[in-house]
């Protein structure tokens, strides 16, 4: 089949079979955070939430977020390519919108009630670029999430599997650097003014099951390993806050939830 022909059929059968489809044909650890990315919008202060998904990658965010709808004012889904998206999900009941955009470049779609940027930063560049205009994008009051990968972690894995963590030394699509820490992020929000309200980790491995995964690139063997190994959701797939020195080295990707105050005023881009 065509690479176009494929790409139909896959948004038809998920559009059709939903989380079940996705479960078997993606990477598991999405839905891990697309339900952690639930968690913050039903405890979000505002009683409906307008929600900007930067990296939105195949809508697994707004899939998710079905069983939330009632807290969801609007979403709108950004990342470079995003075509197909919107007929994926032509009949959602999500008020939704998708729109191609290089993350590099400039770009502003207003303010939002809840901005969440999972696993992207690791993939550019400039990640201080990226964070700042994710923080401008912010309503007074409002959220920043954003997840990447755990440093320590990755440290860690990489002595037991060889090629974990390594970097690529251009923005090729690949991870341009091995993770974050906690102290990254603090120094993040302190530069953009923004209060980091919960630092939380995401997707608990050990080298075992991480070494069955790792390195799958093709639909077909992604399939294949999930038949084989299916990841049912652990009651400790992701832990709000939690001390950094028991989870740091245990969960693939550290998470920060972040405010802007009310009263300050819209940073300069």
């Amino acid at each position: 089949m065509t690479s176009g022909l494929v790409h139909r059929l896959d948004n038809a059968l998920l559009s059709l079979c939903g989380i079940g489809y996705f479960r078997l044909t993606r990477d598991v650890t999405i839905l891990e955070r697309a339900d952690y990315l639930r968690h913050y919008v039903e405890t979000a202060p505002q009683r409906r939430v307008s929600i900007l998904d930067v990296g939105c990658g195949s809508g697994a965010a707004l899939l998710r977020l079905r069983k939330s709808a009632d807290r969801v004012a609007s979403y709108l889904g950004i990342d470079r390519n995003v075509a197909g998206r919107s007929h994926r999900f032509e009949k959602f009941p999500i008020r939704h919108s998708f729109q191609s955009v290089d993350l590099d470049e400039a770009w502003d779609f207003g303010r939002f009630d809840l901005v969440s940027c999972l696993e992207v930063m690791e993939h550019l560049m400039d990640d201080e670029r990226l964070f700042a205009r994710l923080c401008t994008q912010v309503g007074p009051g409002g959220r920043l999430l954003v997840s990447t990968p755990s440093a320590p972690f990755v440290a860690e894995m990489g002595k037991h599997i060889p090629g974990f963590d390594r970097v690529s030394p251009s923005q090729d699509g690949d991870h341009v650097r091995i993770g974050y820490t906690i102290e990254d992020f603090r120094a993040l929000a302190a530069a953009n003014d923004m209060e980091v309200l919960s630092v939380d980790w995401l997707s608990r491995y050990d080298a075992g099951e991480l070494r069955q995964s790792f390195g799958i690139r093709t639909h077909r063997a992604r399939v294949w390993q999930n038949l084989r190994y299916p990841r049912s959701r652990p009651q400790d797939a992701w832990v709000i806050g939690g001390d950094p020195a028991t989870h740091a080295e245990t969960y693939w990707s550290i998470g920060v939830y972040m405010k802007r105050p009310r009263d300050q005023a819209h940073m300069k881009e």
